[in-house]
């Protein structure tokens, strides 16, 4: 089995403190194979909110696989933002923008939605998705896993436009043999095919730390991954730590991501 934690939302900055530490005992007794952070480490990018964020990484256990969000780039310095975007960013995580992990099973691969220019609603472009494109390359039958900030579509609550350039991606993913997206940014976990293609599964975290919550808890996800069947497992803040809750159990069958007595979703027709 691998195993997956999925954290997003920190927002250094704008957390709450008593949950660092009970989420950062959460992750470790987890055991993840690797941890993935859907970004927005920092409330406005400055320095002293990624120190916290740096101080935090280097608790977890590693592998680790972060993507920069939105509010990662330097709010207040106009010329880091114009400039140099993703430095204490790349300086904080220790890697790049658009990291790829691999092992035996997966293949998971970030991909960097957040822009100077389109600061709240992110952006993707061509470069980006060709980039994607050659991160599976050999990957053959390794499941196939992709991470970005800004959601693909829109789902539990809506608050901004989809970003420039998402359905390019969506339509894109496919022939890569992506099977799932994680994402983060909207601060409400949701998790369930996409409308447009039910063969990619959409799992879309919550914040794991950020006080600027709606409607829902901080939370992490579990995410575990056998041959073609997977659980997720949300994780909840409360008095006593982050408790698990019921999983929820999908399989891929003909290509199709579907729940044990649920029917299977189509993908919609075009409008």
């Amino acid at each position: 089995m691998m195993r997956i934690v999925h954290l997003s939302d920190l927002h250094f900055g704008a957390h709450d403190p008593a949950l660092i530490g009970p989420l950062i005992d959460a992750v470790g007794r987890a055991r993840p194979d690797l941890t993935v952070i859907s970004g927005d480490f920092a409330q406005r990018g400055t320095r002293s909110q990624w120190q916290q964020a740096e101080g935090f990484l280097a608790s977890l256990p590693g592998p680790l696989l972060s993507i920069p969000g939105n509010h990662d780039i330097p709010h207040y310095n106009p010329l880091l933002r114009a400039f140099a975007p993703y430095g204490r960013f790349r300086r904080a995580t220790g890697g790049p923008d658009e990291p790829v992990w691999r092992n035996p099973r997966v293949v998971v691969a970030g991909i960097n939605t957040a822009d100077r220019w389109q600061w709240m609603r992110g952006k993707v472009s061509p470069p980006h998705i060709d980039g994607l494109r050659r991160a599976y390359e050999g990957a053959a039958h390794r499941t196939r896993i992709a991470v970005m900030h800004h959601p693909l579509e829109h789902a539990a609550v809506t608050v901004d436009p989809l970003m420039r350039g998402a359905r390019d991606l969506m339509q894109a993913l496919p022939g890569m043999g992506v099977r799932m997206v994680l994402s983060g940014h909207i601060h409400v976990s949701h998790i369930a095919p996409f409308r447009d293609d039910p063969g990619i599964l959409f799992v879309q975290n919550g914040t794991s730390l950020s006080t600027r919550r709606r409607g829902e808890a901080n939370v992490f996800l579990t995410l575990d991954l056998e041959g073609q069947h997977l659980r997720v497992t949300r994780h909840y803040a409360t008095p006593r730590g982050f408790v698990a809750t019921a999983p929820e159990s999908w399989c891929l069958e003909d290509g199709l991501w579907l729940q044990p007595g649920r029917q299977p979703m189509r993908a919609q027709l075009p409008r």
